[in-house]
């Protein structure tokens, strides 16, 4: 999301709407009526929340995505986006005093479970949190766009009772910028509070956002790691509360056709989703549309995507899958292949 972001699909949310009270009220609008305009369309989907017992997605996965940008006469690569999920995670805690000192030291103090959070969060005890990340690092052809080295980093925490977000870090390194962002999703107070701290700036205080929490509600990397574990059934629409950027959304996501994808594994079974993020109101406020497509088994890994805006197409392609062709059961690939034998299935690019 960082690159669209570079590119000019900026956000309909806090950066805007922190500018004028009369922005942010427009905004409101604007996504209250685009909500009501497609809600009717498209059946609702029940959503999947509990996933304590049964989650596909194994602790340890790393999926790693080339970004590209083409806009003639331009066809480059911008960078490579990673996909992290980092397993479950403890309160950590620094080391207590060495064996048979004599001198009564403090209590050993908690560490973030998210390093580099400038705020604290402490889970209750009952909680079992699971950790997600992502980073974007910028190459060639963004640097020459934007007239400097760029690298994201995101992490979120989430309650496995109900995915919901607990607690979540954006930090930005663009040219001599350096921004951390932390995000607490407060249960207690049902507010979203944001604190933004620009390190470049060290005599600037940090800003502080609250905004009200909906039950349920997403961080921007947690939402695409909830779409993975939702029973995916053609014709519905998936919609969630998201928070990103100091502002809130309602995500919504089309459910599409099975179709077969080109790999470098070959013909792949896949679902097509149609996440509907751009236009007044929504995540990117420039007009553009999305399609991803994603396997069509029970880890749901996402295996390309492509956005199409005024300012160019930006595709983002999986890198390491030849490398984990298994993700397709070869039996299914087999049966697919008897089934469509004489004739010629659709194959998305």
């Amino acid at each position: 999301m960082a690159f669209f972001t570079q590119l000019g699909a900026g956000h309909a949310g806090a950066q805007q709407a922190s500018k004028d009270q009369a922005g942010k009220d427009q905004a409101g609008k604007d996504q209250a009526a685009s909500a009501t305009a497609t809600a009717p369309a498209h059946p609702v989907a029940t959503l999947r929340r509990d996933f304590k017992d049964s989650f596909p997605i194994p602790a340890g996965e790393k999926l790693e995505y080339e970004v590209k940008l083409s806009r003639f006469p331009i066809y480059a690569s911008l960078g490579i986006l990673t996909f992290e999920n980092l397993g479950a995670v403890t309160m950590r805690q620094d080391s207590g005093p060495a064996a048979g000192d004599q001198q009564k030291a403090p209590a050993p103090l908690p560490t973030p479970l998210i390093d580099g959070l400038n705020t604290e969060f402490t889970p209750a005890p009952d909680e079992q949190l699971w950790r997600l990340r992502a980073t974007a690092v910028s190459k060639g052809m963004f640097i020459a766009l934007i007239g400097f080295d760029a690298s994201y980093r995101f992490e979120t925490l989430v309650d496995m009772r109900d995915f919901s977000a607990r607690a979540n870090l954006k930090e930005m390194k663009e040219g001599k910028k350096h921004v951390i962002q932390s995000t607490l999703f407060d249960r207690a107070e049902q507010q979203v509070k944001y604190l933004t701290t620009d390190l470049s700036k060290p005599d600037a205080p940090p800003r502080a956002k609250p905004l009200p929490r909906e039950e349920g509600m997403l961080s921007l990397l947690s939402a695409i790691y909830f779409m993975r574990l939702q029973k995916l059934k053609e014709g519905q629409m998936l919609t969630f509360p998201v928070s990103a950027d100091e502002a809130n959304y309602q995500f919504e996501i089309i459910v599409g056709k099975r179709q077969s994808l080109k790999t470098d594994c070959g013909k792949v079974k896949t679902v097509k989703l149609e996440p509907r993020l751009f236009g007044p109101g929504r995540f990117f406020k420039i007009q553009g549309e999305m399609t991803m497509w994603v396997s069509d088994d029970n880890k749901r890994t996402p295996l390309q995507l492509v956005a199409r805006t005024s300012k160019g197409t930006i595709t983002a392609k999986l890198l390491n899958f030849k490398n984990k062709c298994n993700i397709i059961e070869q039996d299914d690939e087999k049966r697919e292949i008897d089934e469509n034998k004489g004739t010629r299935g659709k194959v998305e690019r």
